[in-house]
């Protein structure tokens, strides 16, 4: 797993952490049972604080990506494919949300918004 940070980005630090494994989850990059590492080491790889770390790793728990195993770590959750679409779909739909949100209020019409869609996709 290879996370990185951006201290300049206004996304908190936790909620970057947060996106990245998740998406990997989501994708499958990280398949079920996998062990992530230690919240120190993460910590210290990174140069951010571990209660940072604990953050995300604590909101993956609480959302069903992670499961904690007590003396062993942290673990990717298997996901069924149920709930990982209903996931996939939340999260595409405020991406959708926000980025017509911005054409709307830029005057870009939606023939343009989805010529540029499409042409990136």
């Amino acid at each position: 797993m290879n996370l990185s940070v951006n201290p300049n980005d206004k996304t908190p630090i936790y909620r970057q952490l947060y996106e990245q494994i998740a998406s990997e989850v989501l994708s499958g990059a990280l398949a079920p049972y996998t062990p992530l590492p230690p919240i120190r080491t993460v910590s210290k790889e990174l140069g951010v604080s571990m209660i940072t770390v604990r953050n995300a790793w604590e909101m993956l728990e609480r959302d069903g990506y992670l499961v904690t195993r007590a003396g062993s770590g942290c673990f990717v959750a298997p996901i069924n494919e149920t709930h990982r679409q209903t996931k996939v779909d939340e999260r595409l739909s405020a991406a959708v949300d926000a980025l017509v949100s911005d054409a709307k209020s830029l005057g870009v019409d939606r023939d343009a918004l989805l010529a540029m869609i499409e042409e990136r996709y």
